[in-house]
């Protein structure tokens, strides 16, 4: 019996090529907007796989909104920014490390609606944005970032629903019994209250 390999199908070589090439186009459009948060994403995620720091679940998205947070902390820190982008460090800072310590519905429901809040307000400031301008490019990359947060906190929710953690079980209730001779208190009715 003979498998077909899927590797050199035409449909994945015309996928492999148009990803180069929007990544490509993506990264000459968006310039150092995206190298900063894209280097910090890698980082995340090779930190990750070559640690005991990988979180259980949505590690995809841990790394995504942390690098989102590096690149708002590293430009706070070189253009004074923090105040346009202090909020996002504080909510999203959140969302990670309460995502990465407690995992769950949640946590993931938290990230992803300040993510979202945050794409759809970012998408109403990009579409009045001149294209080609430093916000336009900015922006276009703070969107594809959110996005790409949203898909893997999905995608880490559907791993968590399919692997769930292993639960302790119930403790199961002992009763105890008077050793002998010992006094016993009278029965006062209140266990009935």
């Amino acid at each position: 019996m003979t498998e077909k390999s899927t590797s050199n199908s035409p449909l994945n070589l015309v996928g492999t090529v148009l990803g180069a090439a929007g990544g490509w186009i993506f990264s000459e459009y968006c310039g150092l907007s995206i190298w900063i948060p894209g280097a910090a994403c890698i980082l995340f995620l090779v930190l990750f796989a070559k640690t005991s720091l990988k979180p259980k679940y949505f590690a995809g998205a841990i790394a995504t909104t942390s690098a989102h947070v590096a690149w708002f902390l590293i430009a706070s820190i070189l253009y004074n920014l923090w105040l346009a982008v202090g909020l996002d460090i504080v909510f999203l800072g959140i969302g990670v490390v309460w995502l990465w310590t407690r995992p769950g519905f949640g946590s993931a429901l938290y990230l992803g609606i300040v993510q979202f809040l945050s794409t759809v307000f970012g998408a109403i400031v990009f579409y009045g944005a001149p294209f080609g301008s430093t916000e336009h490019r900015a922006l276009t990359a703070h969107l594809i970032f959110r996005i790409l947060s949203l898909i893997c906190l999905g995608v880490g929710y559907r791993h968590l629903k399919k692997n769930p953690p292993n639960q302790a079980p119930l403790p199961t209730p002992v009763s105890v019994t008077p050793a002998a001779g010992a006094p016993v208190a009278p029965d006062t009715g209140a266990a009935e209250l």
